[in-house]
């Protein structure tokens, strides 16, 4: 049963507009600070290239994981640059992908400096090869058995660019296993991947596999206008819907689960609780209101929720 089957879904929705809205006015406000202006749009459209806020993110889990699995200094700062530039290189290698389709699409927010002619396909290339480059370089001289995990990366994200896993299943896996593999990553830098490090990424992935359904039905209203073979598009709202509250409570009884083994103390447990706990009452209420709005409105929450999470990792840790 497809999305259009199950539902009549809307395609006008004023909070994500305002969302949009004020992406964009937050966007100008950055643009004034001396190194995004509009008399230096070279670095504006590198900035627009690597998505600064995504790379801040995925940087925070590589630090916070570091920390949990006890990576000395200075390893620990160059595992996480290493990480910070092969993020870099998977975001920009989307945008240099899609850039002919983003030519095309209507949303204001990312903005690819590749379609919006802000920067050459040449360019960004070059900036791919260097951010490669840099990237496998910091982890081989961490340790050789970061380019494991470093390699099976680069691989997921030349496989979501080149569309290989372009099917409902293959995008939300993909999403998990991408934080999942920069907590090994980081558990790498060691020496030896801990089984508590495994149980940590086992956390994000299914996190992120119930984020993904989330994301699809938030986006299912323009996503009935393209070929994407989207979760919510494939299989239906309703379907989709228990995703979210599923995999958020499975990664709960994960997240005790690590508690149990040991390495944290009472603050990780009472950090996770108070992370998770709403988590799962707001997940389950989705599955009672599947909608794209409300989709967008917890898509900020559940950030935070990752947020508090990593708190609770680094904090808790003994």
């Amino acid at each position: 049963m497809s999305g259009q089957d199950d539902i009549k879904v809307k395609t006008d929705y004023p909070s994500v507009s305002f969302v949009s809205r004020l992406s964009l006015r937050a966007w100008k406000l950055a643009s004034l600070l001396p190194l995004a202006t509009q008399w230096l749009p070279p670095v504006s459209a590198f900035l627009k290239l690597i998505r600064p806020g995504r790379v801040l993110m995925i940087s925070s889990l590589t630090w916070v994981s570091a920390s949990v699995a006890k990576v000395p200094f200075p390893e620990l700062w160059i595992i996480v640059l290493g990480g910070m530039f092969l993020a870099m290189a998977g975001f920009s290698l989307d945008f240099q992908t899609d850039r002919e389709a983003d030519k095309k699409g209507a949303l204001p927010w990312p903005v690819n400096p590749i379609s919006a002619g802000m920067m050459s396909a040449n360019a960004a290339q070059r900036w791919i090869a260097v951010f490669l480059v840099a990237g496998l370089s910091l982890c081989a001289v961490v340790h050789l058995l970061t380019l494991l995990p470093a390699a099976i990366l680069l691989i997921t994200y030349w496989g979501l660019s080149a569309g290989v896993f372009d099917g409902p299943f293959g995008r939300a896996i993909t999403l998990g296993l991408l934080q999942a593999l920069y907590v090994l990553l980081a558990a790498a830098a060691t020496g030896a991947i801990s089984g508590l490090m495994i149980w940590v990424a086992t956390v994000f992935f299914t996190a992120m596999v119930g984020a993904r359904a989330m994301a699809d039905i938030r986006d299912l209203p323009g996503d009935l206008q393209t070929d994407t073979r989207s979760l919510a598009k494939v299989f239906g709202i309703r379907m989709t819907s228990w995703i979210l509250p599923i995999a958020i409570t499975i990664s709960l009884l994960i997240s005790l689960r690590v508690y149990t083994l040991g390495a944290f103390d009472k603050d990780y447990l009472i950090l996770t609780l108070l992370s998770f706990g709403p988590a799962i009452v707001m997940a389950w209420s989705f599955f009672f209101r599947p909608t794209s709005n409300y989709a967008f409105i917890l898509q900020g929450f559940y950030w935070s929720v990752g947020i508090l999470y990593m708190l609770a990792l680094l904090i808790g840790s003994r």
